[in-house]
């Protein structure tokens, strides 16, 4: 009887894992787990668009003010019947913009408007998206043009960095198309490391308060912790909340399309199962 009771933890824990393990096998299709939606502001001095080409050839920069909505959802997750020549997990995930809202715009200008219209030029809401690492999503479709584009949007932390562009069009390598070229990075308020060394402190107090009572249009750099476009009590109170925290650009030195680093498959169906699993969870305790 003693032996008995001494087991009754050990196989509660095990039926406890044999279930979820069966639940997320035969989870075929999560497409009704609601996308994830995070809303993004760009960082307008660390985001660039080179234009090049057009007739007469010409070659510029423009910066990006602005902001944007990234949704991202699981296109579904397959498990296999276990067997020794069984398929590994097919995972995948999609993404897309929304709510682009945002203008190209020459530096040394006096101010962001008028602009050219972020989303006309690059089409961003029409790119799809496919996650296929955690955290690293790539994007391919048209831009405002017509012509094929790709980006790349990595996301650490807070931050995210986009970059890509158009791609070659040698066919018509001079009939007036215009080609882009994006580096730019974006951040989802509340965000306070205004001079962007990764950490909030007294030198982004002093940016806050230098910028203190800007009723509207107010950048990032500027002090405007939420993007409201206002400089404010609130802000100096998220600046006051997210104190010694923040996250350095320098976390995407070591990440690129060629060198980045790719989980073991196992360890990726792990990564996005554990979150579909607590996404159904939820919803079903809810329910």
């Amino acid at each position: 009887m003693n032996s008995l009771r001494r087991a009754r933890p050990i196989l509660a824990v095990f039926v406890g894992a044999f279930w979820a393990n069966a639940a997320l096998a035969d989870t075929t299709d999560v497409a009704n787990i609601p996308d994830i939606l995070r809303d993004y502001r760009f960082i307008t001095s660390k985001s660039t668009v080179e234009v090049s080409g057009g007739l007469p050839v010409f070659s510029y920069d423009l910066n990006i003010a602005g902001k944007f909505g990234l949704a991202t959802g699981y296109d579904g997750i397959y498990t296999p019947t276990p067997s020794p020549t069984a398929t590994p997990p097919v995972i995948s995930g999609h993404a897309e913009f929304v709510n682009v809202k945002g203008v190209l715009f020459n530096p040394r200008s006096a101010s962001p408007l008028p602009g050219l219209d972020l989303d006309a030029t690059l089409k961003l809401s029409g790119l799809k998206g496919i996650v296929k690492i955690p955290n690293d999503i790539h994007f391919t479709g048209d831009d405002g043009q017509g012509i094929p584009m790709q980006l790349e949007a990595v996301l650490r932390g807070p931050l995210l960095h986009l970059t890509g562009g158009t791609l070659p069009v040698p066919t018509c390598a001079s009939c007036g198309i215009n080609m882009y070229k994006i580096d730019a990075f974006a951040t989802i308020a509340p965000y306070a490391d205004f001079n962007l060394d990764g950490v909030v402190d007294g030198k982004d107090l002093h940016t806050l308060m230098s910028n203190m009572g800007v009723q509207s249009g107010a950048s990032f750099e500027q002090g405007d912790t939420n993007g409201d476009g206002v400089v404010d009590g609130s802000d100096f109170l998220l600046w006051q909340r997210t104190l010694g925290a923040a996250t350095s650009l320098s976390a995407f030195s070591d990440l690129s399309t060629s060198g980045a680093s790719v989980p073991e498959p196992a360890t990726l169906f792990l990564a996005f199962a554990t979150t579909a699993f607590a996404q159904i969870q939820r919803r079903q305790r809810r329910k």
